[in-house]
């Protein structure tokens, strides 16, 4: 398996297209207010790039994909996030960060809303749900109620790598044939009811 890009040019083609509605609310222009983030972006918010950061955007990037098929843009605002790991599990804390930046679901540090809460980004993500796999994600559209559960798991992809780095470039070259297979990495599951632990049925 050999990977046909570097990580960075793979990083910067992997982007996210997103609007956000309060900044468009305040007259914004479109630069501020529809635009996209990139993979790169993402590892520039997380200070590195690594096999976490790089699931939490493919994780968000599927779900996005999943609710959002008339326009393939998230709304900021819009998600629901649900974490099945403890915020400080493992790298669960800085997923976290890489999913709020793009959706804008953020937990008690988030925008309390206007007046009427509109516009609000706190307490649309948490931890701890133990109805999930400690790394699976739930991801739900309020305006919907459409859920999905998304899972991240790159173990098989890596399996069938040689072992002919040292670290750090090891990463980088696992991470490279993240990207490039990354339909092999990631796995949805839509709720049978479409219910999640958040809505009323």
């Amino acid at each position: 398996m050999e990977t046909k890009m570097n990580l960075e040019e793979q990083a910067l083609k992997r982007s996210i297209r997103v609007h956000e509605p309060f900044a468009e609310f305040l007259k914004a222009k479109p630069a501020l207010h529809t635009f996209e983030i990139t993979l790169l972006d993402c590892y520039r918010l997380a200070g590195h790039a690594c096999h976490s950061m790089t699931g939490a955007f493919l994780m968000t990037e599927a779900a996005v994909k999943e609710l959002f098929p008339e326009t393939q843009v998230c709304e900021r605002g819009d998600l629901i996030v649900e974490m099945g790991a403890q915020a400080d599990e493992g790298a669960t804390g800085p997923k976290s960060n890489v999913i709020a930046y793009i959706t804008g679901a953020w937990g008690t540090t988030g925008f309390q809303g206007l007046k009427g809460e509109k516009f609000r980004r706190k307490d649309l993500l948490s931890f701890g749900h133990s109805d999930l796999d400690p790394d699976a994600i739930r991801f739900r559209r309020q305006s919907t109620g459409k859920t999905v559960v998304v899972n991240y798991t790159p173990e098989a992809v890596l399996a069938k790598l040689p072992h002919s780095h040292d670290f750090p470039d090891s990463w980088r070259v696992e991470i490279c044939a993240i990207l490039e297979h990354s339909d092999q990495v990631i796995k949805m599951d839509e709720p049978e009811d479409g219910c999640s632990s958040g809505c009323c049925c």
